[in-house]
């Protein structure tokens, strides 16, 4: 397994596809250094996600367009709004 900064893989993207499509060979890439995404190959991507039912479907860039639109967040991101503050009205 090999590491690689997001700003080197951007310019070597090919090579780094090619080598986990053909070599098998597993990338990590980095953001200052920290790991933040491997690439792998998609055979390895579907064993590791056989039968989970937690990985989310990919959604269609128009469809996450159209939730930003309705003004919906993702359900990750979604927190409860604290209680507004209520007006007191002295008579």
């Amino acid at each position: 397994m090999s590491e690689m900064p997001i700003s080197e893989a951007r310019e070597h993207l090919g090579e780094v596809v090619g080598r986990a499509r053909y070599a098998k060979e597993e990338t990590v890439l980095t953001h200052y250094g920290q790991p933040v995404a491997v690439v792998i190959s998609i055979e390895k991507y579907q064993k590791l996600t056989k039968g989970n039912d937690e990985v989310p479907e990919y959604q269609l860039p128009a469809e996450i367009m159209a939730q930003i639109e309705e003004g919906r967040r993702h359900p990750e991101r979604q927190r409860p709004r604290p209680p507004r503050a209520s007006r007191r009205t002295t008579d």
